[in-house]
């Protein structure tokens, strides 16, 4: 795949083919590393931040309620008391 660099204002930019994108696993506004290896410049998707997302995702969950397990689950005694009880 070829690109070219392009004015943005008073710097410059190469755009990325959605291709790319993909393969790298990102969308518009997600960060990237650049680093510079001799002649080249390697591009990776950047690292997120701890947690983000979580909320949204878990609002999205909720919306569909939990089923009978997961509230068995969420109410189930995991302590090392209980532990003896289960059969692994």
């Amino acid at each position: 795949m070829r690109s070219s660099v392009r004015k943005i204002g008073n710097s410059a930019g190469v755009i990325l083919p959605k291709p790319v994108l993909d393969g790298l696993g990102v969308q518009i506004g997600d960060p990237l590393e650049m680093t510079l290896n001799g002649d080249e410049v390697v591009v990776k998707a950047g690292r997120r931040k701890v947690r983000e997302g979580w909320a949204e995702a878990a609002k999205q969950l909720a919306a569909h309620g939990l089923s009978e397990e997961d509230v068995a689950w969420l109410e189930a005694p995991l302590t090392a008391e209980t532990d003896e009880d289960w059969t692994w």
